[in-house]
């Protein structure tokens, strides 16, 4: 997946609350969706979101 793609799973994350609603509005697996933004974490070097 490209850097487009990964804000787009992100702001899909934010706007929803969950993996789950983001993979479903975005039309991609739930795995894809954690992959993108496990991998923007570790480039950040950051927590995005509380898996809580």
């Amino acid at each position: 997946m490209n850097e487009q793609q990964i804000r787009w799973d992100d702001l899909a994350i934010a706007e929803v609350g969950a993996l789950s609603g983001a993979s479903r509005a975005l039309c991609i697996s739930h795995a894809n969706v954690f992959k993108c933004l496990s991998e923007m974490e570790q480039s950040l070097g950051v927590t995005l979101f509380n898996s809580g």
